[in-house]
């Protein structure tokens, strides 16, 4: 009985080998869909990049206005650079819009956030692509994002989240103290852009 022989190894070794489980989305994120500025849809999982970073972003949030600087630098860096990837901004419209009943449409929620964040990216020199959400993203306590300023990182092909940043990246505000800080480099290894 303590004896495998090696036809049986080979088959099992195959059958574990094929039936192993492949990379999958835990939180739905395939179902995703934005709307940039100019009203085109984009759906992250049909987007042509292996690495996408969606940093979650609201007005009234003093720690996502500081981190500004740390996004457009390594915005530009990405554009630039690393051609696989893409960065973006993403708003909850539902969230971001004072008074918007909650039953409201998406063509409201949608012109109302657009007002509002061409108000932020003037006053905050915003040069990150920004990205206006559908349900069923949202933000609430208890769920993939439960606050700003967040970054998420995914993986394309399937699309799935694989890095979660809680917080802002950095907050500083000038090149080479962006470049120092410790956080940015984190980022920058965890999206596969080195050190």
């Amino acid at each position: 009985m303590g004896q495998i022989s090696f036809p049986a190894f080979l088959i099992t070794f195959l059958f574990l080998g094929f039936c192993a489980p492949t990379k999958s989305s835990y939180f739905g994120e395939e179902n995703w869909v934005a709307t940039t500025s100019d009203g085109t849809e984009i759906k992250f999982s049909q987007l042509e990049k292996e690495q996408l970073a969606l940093n979650v972003y609201a007005p009234n949030c003093a720690p996502c206005q500081r981190e500004v600087p740390t996004l457009n630098y390594l915005s530009q860096e990405i554009e630039t650079k690393f051609p696989t990837k893409a960065i973006y901004m993403v708003v909850d419209p539902y969230q971001i819009v004072p008074d918007l009943p909650a039953d409201a449409s998406w063509g409201e929620a949608f012109s109302k956030a657009k007002k509002v964040m061409e108000k932020e990216k003037s006053d905050y020199k915003i040069q990150i692509p920004i990205l206006f959400m559908k349900h069923p993203f949202t933000i609430i306590p208890n769920s993939l994002v439960s606050g700003t300023p967040e970054t998420l990182l995914f993986e394309t092909r399937p699309l799935r989240l694989y890095y979660n940043f809680i917080g802002s990246i950095s907050e500083e505000s000038k090149q080479e103290e962006i470049e120092k800080d410790l956080k940015v480099a984190f980022f920058r290894h965890q999206f596969g852009m080195g050190l």
